[in-house]
């Protein structure tokens, strides 16, 4: 059984500066508790070459107007999972995507509103299904993001050291490339991930050493020069491996990510 204490002030209405309401809880035997919990997804997509963020702005405190992932509060029938969905589709429109667990952030500090632990979820996915024209969500590159409400500017920093290390050793990527694709089309989406160069002939070595991807046996029809190569994902199935990837030796040094703030 958990008991809630009662607020020790109110909102301020019309405040520039708009304080959240102090919640805390106990559990039966009298110890604290924590007063919520919430969910936040970290849908990162590449996006004119660099990888991206979606955040909405936050509508009520703590920190009211700044940018944010799109979470919230879970309700007692669902899992954290679900909540971390249902936030994303009510927030962005952004309907059901695969997401995984990243971490659970439970710093008594975290949220000025009290104790209120969050789940957070990632994923990876195409930005067009975003409609922009629909949404008052946007994508922020992860390597210039505004400052962050709370430790989201960590969720995201994580998640995206997440992702990256999980490049070359699961097919995060399957779902930004077509069925069948050439050397050139994959190399474009793992640059825009990871944010470093490769040179043409060794990403492709080391993305068929990989055991990845497959050549089908085809070429590419149409276009200028030699056909090139069609490749597929071994498996379409999204996994993400337990293992950290660890790119080619030999690239050139790109545009990398940069310390994500927090507000």
């Amino acid at each position: 059984m958990l008991r809630m204490a009662s607020p020790r002030h109110p909102l301020v209405p019309g405040s520039a500066s708009v304080l959240p309401v102090p919640i805390s809880a106990r559990n039966s035997a009298g110890f604290e508790a924590p007063a919520g919990m919430t969910a936040v997804p970290v849908v990162l997509a590449p996006l004119g070459g660099r990888l991206h963020v979606l955040l909405v702005r936050r509508g009520g405190p703590p920190d009211v107007g700044a940018w944010a992932l799109p979470g919230g509060f879970m309700s007692r029938d669902e899992r954290p999972d679900e909540t971390a969905q249902r936030k994303l589709t009510e927030k962005t429109g952004v309907g059901a995507i695969y997401l995984e667990q990243l971490q659970t952030y439970a710093d008594p500090d975290r949220d000025p509103r009290g104790w209120i632990p969050t789940i957070a979820y990632l994923a990876l996915i195409d930005a067009a299904v975003l409609r922009a024209d629909e949404s008052q969500a946007r994508w922020w590159p992860v390597d210039d993001p505004p400052s962050l409400a709370m430790d989201h500017g960590r969720i995201v920093a994580d998640g995206v050291e997440r992702l990256r290390g999980k490049l070359w050793w699961s097919n995060i990527s399957v779902g930004l490339l077509p069925e069948r694709f050439t050397m050139p089309q994959a190399r474009r989406v793992f640059e825009a991930i990871s944010g470093v160069r490769h040179e043409p002939s060794n990403f492709r070595r080391e993305l068929e050493r990989s055991g990845l991807v497959r050549a089908t046996g085809e070429l590419a029809k149409g276009g200028l020069g030699r056909p090139a190569t069609l490749y597929e994902f071994v498996s379409r199935q999204p996994a993400w491996s337990l293992r950290r990837s660890r790119p080619p030796a030999t690239v050139t040094r790109g545009r990398r990510v940069g310390t994500i703030r927090s507000s």
